[in-house]
């Protein structure tokens, strides 16, 4: 079985010029019962949760956006996006954490079978997801640039391990919701112009 100390591992391993965020070089440090990874590419950190009584690695991504306090209309808004969300992502799931009620994406990992490179799909796909929930909360310009950087490294990822173009279209439709429509033009800009598109959120 997979251990923290293996994880941790992963991730404090790498280089800043990595074309996949498993080989990028992590901060991991601990608050409270979460291991915290940090690194200057990616605009928000990321909380491991290590639950050996269920063989699971939860994976999150933090808003800052807590809703225990705010009025029934914005809060019901907002409940009624994760849902919309969480139909439309599959290995993903969109929640509210704490006695706050802070809205954040998790992604569960079972540390029983977990390799290195699932780890890597798992960090791509919660990663990519949170731009779902970034334009379903209309937080588009704080994440716009760094999100889109993100999803490009995965599709020239994808790419480059021998994934044909429609497997890269399906996973960016049925794994993170984009449209058809988008994730063709998405593939195509950044595999035949290589280039990172500037906006998702046509």
């Amino acid at each position: 079985m997979t251990s923290e100390a293996d994880v941790v591992k992963w991730m404090q391993t790498g280089n800043e010029s990595a074309g996949s965020l498993i080989d990028l070089p992590w901060k991991v440090s601990k608050v409270g019962v979460y291991t915290v990874l940090q690194n200057d590419n990616v605009p928000f950190n990321l909380f491991l949760f290590f639950d050996n009584d269920k063989d699971t690695l939860n994976l999150l991504v933090r808003t800052g956006i807590e809703t225990a306090t705010i009025e029934n209309q914005p809060r019901l808004s907002i409940y009624r996006t994760l849902l919309i969300l969480n139909q439309k992502v599959e290995l993903v799931k969109f929640m509210l954490d704490g006695i706050n009620e802070e809205v954040v994406a998790r992604a569960d990992l079972p540390l029983s079978t977990l390799t290195r490179d699932e780890m890597n799909i798992g960090l791509n796909t919660i990663l990519a997801s949170f731009y779902l929930m970034v334009k379903g909360l209309n937080l588009e310009d704080q994440f716009n640039s760094q999100i889109i950087e993100r999803t490009a490294m995965t599709v020239k990822e994808m790419s480059q391990s021998g994934k044909s173009r429609d497997e890269i279209k399906d996973y960016l439709v049925k794994s993170l919701g984009l449209s058809p429509d988008d994730a063709q033009k998405l593939i195509g800009e950044v595999l035949d112009a290589d280039a990172i598109p500037k906006n998702m959120y046509g």
